[in-house]
């Protein structure tokens, strides 16, 4: 796969086309060794090594990220009346970064991030069948009619019927719920069918990943592994 050194940079996160068109003049880049002044100049990222200054530029051809996020934060790439979730992470990634579906504002848990935009459209796709497991916290305890209204066939009308995977009560007013279709507030919506109130939601859970030891608002990076998993629950071919 052959890029144009200008590309390479700007898709690196090192400013627009016009800026590292300065950053090739006005650095000592190499390629191999070889000192490089052409923008225009092409190489594989893959299996040459890049150094501008001494320093090695690290490819990556996609970014894999697993955000725990707060509360208070909006799924949008941009600040609107709640600040971007995209705020959370390094500088370096937002210009590339896109959202793997949403969580509300008042939402926390487990949110995908990444640039692969093939595997982004398999995993929000409706038919993906995706697991997603919430902690959901209601404004009472719950009992043996709220659960059989919870696990059974839930009308959302203009949504269509959903049903949840698996329910299981963990406390008094607490229960992990776990679903695949992922409509508009769904969670909320399926609870209100018992007159149930959501006073607290958190998505522990997305396919295979779950957020661990990360506090609200740290991130890691995916490890080869799991991307590989996520590909494979979504039958993606190798690119």
């Amino acid at each position: 796969m052959l890029v144009r050194l200008d590309k390479f940079l700007a898709d690196q996160n090192f400013g627009t086309r016009k800026h590292v068109k300065k950053i090739i003049r006005n650095h000592t880049i190499t390629i191999d060794d070889k000192l490089i002044k052409d923008p225009d100049f092409k190489f594989n990222p893959e299996l040459q090594r890049v150094f501008i200054d001494g320093e090695l530029i690290e490819y990556q051809s996609h970014i894999y990220i697993l955000l725990n996020k707060p509360e208070g934060y909006i799924c949008s790439t941009i600040d609107e009346s709640y600040p971007s979730v995209l705020n959370l992470i390094d500088a370096q990634y937002q210009k590339r970064a896109r959202l793997v579906g949403r969580l509300d504002v008042d939402t926390t848990g487990v949110l995908l991030i990444t640039d692969n935009g093939k595997l982004n459209n398999k995993l929000i796709h409706p038919n993906s069948g995706l697991e997603k497991e919430y902690l959901v916290t209601y404004n009472r305890n719950l009992n043996d009619t709220d659960l059989q209204i919870l696990s059974s066939k839930i009308d959302l009308y203009d949504d269509g019927i959903v049903q949840a995977k698996k329910v299981e009560q963990v406390s008094l007013n607490q229960a992990k719920i776990t679903i695949t279709e992922g409509k508009y507030h769904q969670i909320k919506r399926m609870a209100k069918r018992a007159y149930l109130e959501v006073i607290k939601l958190d998505r522990i859970r997305l396919a295979n990943l779950t957020y661990g030891d990360l506090k609200q608002g740290e991130y890691r990076f995916l490890t080869e592994e799991e991307i590989e998993n996520l590909k494979s629950l979504v039958k993606m071919e190798e690119e």
